[in-house]
């Protein structure tokens, strides 16, 4: 994972570096995320499988740094230090390997978004993004069992439209769609959890040129 962000450093680093008379952008983004996920665990001893699905909301703030060209055409990267994108509480029950109250939840941590930006009239733009995100488990299962981190990667795409206001300043509002790669991960214990995550969001941003 770490050498396909530095890849990909690389070439947005290249592409600055090409265009001379670029615009760079410096910006704060403030993101409110809707996840939705589905997807199942299978458990180690009885191999009886639980489907589920699952959605949550979170607003979480990210920095970002782009170039575009006179011509309205640019690259960025967009960093997310951790977002949560779901937790539950699941039920006291009989079974040998599920008795008592296990709670469990996963985050998105170093979220990082590559794009290209391509501009048009009247400030509106889009937005093409390749992402690569660590995902941290944390749980408290009854069994003692525990569940690795892992990672993932996404496509995203987006639309919006920006507002210039004064002193090289302007607000950017745009939505967005990501449709993240499905994981599996396995347990201590082998147990066995697969997930499929995408989420729509809605984002603000302040934005300062250079």
């Amino acid at each position: 994972m770490k050498n396909i962000k530095t890849i990909a450093f690389a070439l947005i680093m290249s592409f600055v570096t090409s265009i001379a008379l670029a615009e760079a952008r410096l910006g704060l983004n403030i993101t409110y995320h809707m996840f939705e996920g589905t997807g199942s665990e299978t458990l180690r001893q009885s191999s009886a499988v639980t489907n589920y699905d699952e959605s949550d909301e979170v607003v979480a703030p990210s920095l970002f740094f782009e170039v575009v060209s006179d011509a309205g055409v640019g690259v960025g990267v967009d960093y997310v230090p951790v977002a949560e994108i779901g937790s539950g509480v699941g039920a006291d029950d009989d079974d040998a390997e599920t008795s008592g109250s296990n709670n469990v939840s996963a985050e998105f941590a170093s979220h990082t978004t590559f794009y290209a930006i391509a501009e048009g009239q009247n400030g509106f733009y889009g937005k093409l993004g390749y992402v690569v995100a660590d995902i941290d488990t944390t749980e408290n299962l009854s069994t003692g069992d525990s569940y690795p981190d892992t990672d993932t990667t996404g496509l995203m795409i987006a639309v919006g439209k920006n507002f210039t206001t004064v002193n090289d300043l302007m607000i950017r509002g745009d939505l967005s769609y990501t449709d993240y790669q499905s994981v599996t991960i396995t347990s201590t214990g082998g147990s066995t959890v697969k997930a499929d995550v995408e989420s729509v969001a809605a984002t603000v941003s302040i934005v300062k040129s250079f």
